[in-house]
């Protein structure tokens, strides 16, 4: 009996112990975000960034964008250019906006990869103003256009056989 106290002394103990240090973490991770600065461009929508940070390495912008017109806005995209403190162009992401009826509005959230961003450039563009697509770093920031299929992970799955210790 007095060995299993002590195995769930040692568990609880493990347990408590994962708790904190992911907390911890999550907490100073969280603090090397730092608020940049972002500018919008005029537009036939009302765009309004809620949040724009970035550390060194990563960043996110979260935001809404609402149809301000008397007709239904349709094939529009958020586009985010990233610039460094010298103003060179670091990086675009393209976010699709869904087909917004008048006054209607709708919530955007984007993240990138870029080093060293000190401030960002939102606009919003028409779908015919798109690059062609295999110029984009990369591609769309749809969660629709991240799904995994089974074929991939099929695929995987393959790959890895021979490592696999059976």
């Amino acid at each position: 009996m007095s060995r299993m106290k002590t195995f769930f002394k040692y568990f609880l103990a493990i347990i408590i112990v994962y708790i904190i240090v992911d907390l911890g973490s999550f907490y100073v991770l969280k603090s090397t975000y730092l608020t940049k600065d972002y500018s919008v461009e005029e537009s036939i929508l009302d765009v309004q960034v809620t949040e724009a940070k970035a550390t060194y390495l990563n960043g996110y912008v979260n935001g809404t964008v609402k149809n301000n017109t008397d007709t239904a806005v349709t094939n529009k995209y958020l586009k985010i250019d990233s610039y460094s403190k010298r103003g060179v162009l670091l990086g675009t992401k393209y976010v699709k906006l869904n087909d917004l009826n008048p006054g209607e509005e709708t919530q955007f959230n984007s993240s990138f990869n870029y080093e060293q961003i000190d401030n960002l450039k939102i606009s919003v563009i028409d779908g015919t103003e798109l690059p062609p697509e295999g110029t984009l770093d990369f591609g769309f920031d749809n969660p629709e256009d991240a799904k995994v299929n089974l074929l991939v992970i099929l695929g995987a799955v393959i790959m890895l056989f021979p490592w696999f210790p059976f």
